[in-house]
C-alpha cells in the first residue's frame, strides 16, 4: 500500500510537472501529442489560456488592461486556421483601444530538439474594418503538423466601464483557461454568465496603492468542449459560454454617486433623455416642405405610411454604419443622401410625426449583435421605426433596399424592443410584430423520355421574406452568371428562356420563369424507368447533424413552400407499384410535411405542401425537427419505378 501510494505520488507529480504554462516553457510532451484528451477529433486545441483585465493609473487617469496569454496545439492541416490571431479593437476616430507588446513563438520538434520560431513585426498588419472599429491580425510563421504556437499581448483601453466578454468557450477545445477581472470596489459591475456550460467564478477582495480596494472575479474551467456552428443559428456568440459585464453604479464616498440603468424602463429613459431623441427627433424644419407636397392627395393614414417610407428609402441610402443614435442629423443625411442606421430610421420617425401619424423609435440588438442578457444601454446598437395605425401595428426599416412595412430584416428580429415614446411618457419594452408567412409557389410540367432525359418548364413566385431574400440574392448579378448558379442549385439542369418579373422594386411577388433540360433525367435499368417526381427541388441532405442541440434553430422567419409537379411519362408505361401519399407533423404545431403523388391519364403528378410556422423552434423540439427532416429528405429523393404496361 505504502509503495502505491509512493507510485501515485510520482505520477501526480509528473502530471503536474507536465502542465507548465509559464510563457516559453513548452514542452516535447506537448509537441509529440497526437490528439486532443478533451476531443480526439479535434484538429486544433487551446492547450492554455489566460486573460487579466485590471484598472491601471497613468498621467491621464485610469485605463483598462487586458493581458492576453494562449498556447494552442496543431494536429493537422486542417487545424491551421488556429495559428492565425485577430484583434478586434474599439477605436472610433482613431482614438480608442490598443494593442502592444505583441510576443508569439512556434515550436516545432526538429531531430529530437525543440525549435522556436519568431513572429516578426512585419508580419503583424493592422486594417480599420469599419468607422468604429480597427483590427490587427498575424498568422504565425514555420506552421507543421503537431506545431504548439504560443503568444502574449496587452490591450489598453480607455473605456474603463466597458468591459469585453470573458469568452471561455472557442471553436476548438480548451484544456485549461483562467481568467481575472479587478475593479475597484466604488466601480459595481454586475457579471452575468451566457451559454450552457456551467461555471461558477470565485470573488474575493485584494489592495491596490492606486484605487485601494479592488473585487477579483476569478474563472477557471478545464477540458471546455468545442462549440460548434450548425445550420439555422441566429448568432453562435449568443450560446457561446462566457461571461458579461455591465456598470451598475460609480460610489466614492464622500465625493459622487451614479447609477445607471438597471431595468428596461430606466433603459427607455436614458436613451430618450439624449438630445438625438428629446430635441434633434422633431426639427421638421428640415424636411416640411418636401413632405407637404409628397402628402398632397394621400386620403389615408396607411397611404401617408407608404408614401414617407418610400420617400426616406429613396433620399437616403444606408453606409453600412448601425447606430441608435445620428450620425449626420437629419438635415446633413437629407442633404448628402445618406446616413447610419439612426440617420435613416429616426428621419422616418420624424416624417411620419410630421403627417400627423403615432409614430416612435424602437431601439434594438440585431442579431450579430447577440442577444442583451441584462437592461444595458451600451449593447443596443440599432433604431428601428415604429407607428399604429387603429388597432394594427407597423414596424419599418429603410436600410434595406428591399425591406418592406412589417417585413424587416431578418437581423432585427432579435429578442424584443425598447420603446422610446417621449410624447407620451412611455419607456419600456415591446414586442416585434412577427414575420409573416412567407409563401414559395413552385410549377413543373415536364416530358419524361424513354431514353432518360427531361424537359420541362418552371415557374415559381416568392412573397414576403422569401421576395425579400431572392431580391438580394439576384441584386448586381450578372444574368448569365446568376443563370449558371440556378443550374448548379437546380441539381445542373440546363435552363433556356430565363426571366424574371419584380426584382427591382421591394413591393410585391417576384416571379420566376424558365424552360429546362436534362440528359440524366431518369435511370433505365432492364426496360424499367426509375425517376424522383421531385427532381430538382429535392433536398439532398439533412441540415441537422447534431445528436442533440442546446440552442435554437432560427429559420428567420415562418415559411410555406408549395410544390405542384406534372410529369408526361412515355407512352406504354405505368407506376410499378401504387402510390401511397404522406402526411407529418411536428408536435406544438410546428411544421407539416404533405406528399400526394397520384397517377392519371399518362401523367405522373405530385402535390408537396412543406411548411415551418415558427421563425424560430426551441431546442427542446430539436430532435423532432431532426427526424421531420430526415423522414422528408427520404420520400423528397424517393424514386417511382416504371415499367411497361
Amino acid at each position: 500500500m505504502k509503495y502505491f501510494n509512493t507510485l501515485m505520488l510520482v505520477v501526480l507529480c509528473n502530471t503536474l510537472a507536465s502542465q507548465n504554462y509559464d510563457f516559453g516553457k513548452v514542452s516535447k510532451e506537448e509537441l509529440t501529442e497526437k490528439s486532443c484528451s478533451v476531443d480526439s477529433t479535434a484538429n486544433a486545441a487551446v492547450l492554455y489560456e489566460y486573460r487579466n483585465t485590471y484598472f491601471s493609473m497613468n498621467t491621464s487617469g485610469p485605463t483598462l488592461q487586458t493581458e492576453i496569454h494562449k498556447r494552442i496545439k496543431i494536429y493537422n492541416k486542417e487545424g491551421f486556421d488556429s495559428a492565425t490571431e485577430t484583434i478586434d479593437l474599439f477605436d472610433p476616430r482613431g482614438a480608442g483601444e490598443s494593442v502592444g507588446k505583441i510576443r508569439a513563438y512556434t515550436y516545432n520538434l526538429e531531430g529530437g530538439k525543440i525549435v522556436k520560431t519568431s513572429l516578426d513585426k512585419d508580419q503583424v498588419f493592422k486594417d480599420r474594418v469599419s468607422y468604429n472599429y480597427k483590427q490587427v491580425k498575424f498568422t504565425m510563421p514555420n506552421v507543421k503538423e503537431g506545431t504548439v504556437i504560443e503568444l502574449k499581448y496587452r490591450i489598453t483601453s480607455p473605456y474603463i466601464w466597458n468591459i469585453d466578454e470573458f469568452v471561455l468557450q472557442r471553436e476548438i477545445p480548451i484544456k485549461r483557461i483562467e481568467a481575472s477581472l479587478k475593479t475597484p470596489e466604488w466601480f459595481r459591475f454586475k457579471s452575468t454568465s451566457k451559454g450552457y456550460l456551467q461555471f461558477f467564478p470565485k470573488q474575493h477582495l485584494a489592495h491596490d496603492p492606486n484605487f485601494e480596494t479592488m473585487v477579483v472575479n476569478e474563472y477557471k474551467l478545464d477540458n471546455v468542449s468545442a462549440l460548434k456552428e450548425e445550420s439555422y443559428v441566429d448568432n453562435i456568440n449568443n450560446y457561446r459560454a462566457g461571461a458579461v459585464f455591465e456598470l451598475v453604479s460609480i460610489e466614492i464616498p464622500g465625493q459622487m454617486y451614479r447609477s445607471y440603468a438597471q431595468t428596461w424602463g430606466e433603459v427607455a429613459r436614458t436613451i430618450g433623455s439624449s438630445d438625438d431623441y428629446k430635441n434633434q427627433l422633431d426639427k421638421s424644419n428640415s424636411f416640411d416642405e418636401e413632405l407637404d407636397e409628397l402628402l398632397v392627395g394621400a386620403t389615408s393614414d396607411i397611404e401617408k405610411m407608404d408614401r414617407i417610407f418610400k420617400y426616406v428609402k429613396d433620399h437616403i441610402k444606408w453606409n453600412g454604419i448601425d447606430g441608435k443614435s445620428f450620425f449626420h442629423g437629419i438635415r446633413k443625411a437629407l442633404k448628402e443622401k445618406k446616413g447610419n442606421t439612426a440617420d435613416i430610421n429616426l428621419t422616418l420617425v420624424a416624417m411620419l410625426r410630421y403627417a400627423g401619424l403615432y409614430a416612435n423609435p424602437v431601439v434594438i440588438s440585431t442579431k450579430d449583435n447577440i442577444i442583451p442578457f441584462f437592461p444595458t444601454v451600451d449593447r443596443l446598437n440599432y433604431v428601428i421605426a415604429y407607428t399604429k395605425i387603429g388597432e394594427e401595428k407597423y414596424f419599418l426599416d429603410a436600410t434595406e433596399e428591399f425591406s418592406d412595412i412589417n417585413v424587416l430584416p431578418v437581423k432585427d428580429y432579435n429578442w424584443r424592443g425598447i420603446l422610446i415614446d417621449n410624447p407620451n411618457s412611455v419607456w419600456d419594452e415591446i414586442y416585434l410584430k412577427e414575420p409573416d408567412l412567407a409563401l414559395s409557389n413552385y410549377t413543373i410540367n415536364a416530358n419524361l423520355n424513354e431514353d432518360g432525359t427531361i424537359s420541362g418548364n418552371f415557374n415559381s413566385e416568392y412573397s414576403k421574406h422569401k421576395a425579400l431574400e431572392f431580391r438580394k440574392n439576384f441584386k448586381d448579378k450578372d444574368l448569365d452568371d446568376f443563370i449558371t448558379i440556378r443550374e448548379g442549385r437546380f441539381d445542373d439542369i440546363e435552363i433556356s428562356e430565363y426571366t424574371l418579373e419584380n426584382t427591382d422594386s421591394y413591393k410585391g411577388n417576384v416571379e420566376e420563369k424558365f424552360n429546362f433540360y436534362k440528359e440524366e433525367g431518369a435511370d433505365i435499368i432492364n426496360d424499367k424507368i426509375y425517376v424522383q417526381p421531385f427532381m430538382f427541388l429535392k433536398i439532398k441532405e439533412n441540415p441537422f447533424k447534431l445528436e442533440k442541440r442546446l440552442f435554437p434553430v432560427d429559420f428567420g422567419y415562418p415559411f410555406f413552400n408549395r410544390y405542384i409537379v406534372s410529369i408526361d411519362i412515355p407512352e406504354g408505361y405505368a407506376p410499378e407499384t401504387e402510390l401511397s401519399p404522406i402526411i407529418m407533423k411536428i408536435p406544438n404545431n410546428l411544421g407539416e410535411f404533405k406528399f400526394y403523388p397520384s397517377f392519371v391519364g399518362g401523367k405522373l403528378r405530385l402535390m408537396v405542401n412543406y411548411k415551418i410556422n415558427k421563425a424560430v423552434v426551441s431546442a427542446e423540439n430539436y430532435l423532432f425537427l431532426k427526424q421531420f427532416f430526415n423522414e422528408m429528405i427520404i420520400k423528397e429523393n424517393e424514386q417511382i419505378v416504371l415499367t411497361k404496361t
